[in-house]
């Protein structure tokens, strides 16, 4: 009886840590920034960084050409899901660099959308 307890024991402990080291384990994840507000060929370069608990998880820093950036700015990162902090520093050609700081959910599924506003 006292031998059957302690496998019962430890085999709850194990699927427990089990679990617990799924529910940690980093994903692929993706970032989209929405740039479609602004006019074709204003943006000429996009520096964005992930945070979470004030470390950085990703780092992607882009210059387009005369073109432009795209209408849609995509980034994808391993991390574990949760909650981080996206810092997008948008660079015109012509007028200042604008910073845009938003909190989105990093989720397996879905990705997780900054819409920039005019």
């Amino acid at each position: 009886m006292k031998v059957a307890s302690r496998f019962v024991f430890l085999f709850l402990l194990g699927g427990g840590l089990l679990l617990w080291a799924q529910l940690r384990r980093p994903r692929q994840m993706r970032i989209e920034i929405d740039l479609t507000s602004a006019l074709a060929g204003e943006i000429s370069e996009v520096d964005v960084v992930v945070r979470r608990a004030d470390h950085a998880l990703a780092r992607h820093q882009v210059r387009y050409g005369p073109a432009g950036a795209p209408g849609v700015v995509s980034l994808e990162l391993r991390a574990a899901p949760g909650e981080a902090e996206v810092e997008a520093t948008l660079i015109y050609s012509g007028r200042p660099a604008r910073r845009i700081v938003a909190k989105v959910p990093l989720e397996e599924g879905a990705p997780a959308r900054v819409e920039v506003k005019p």
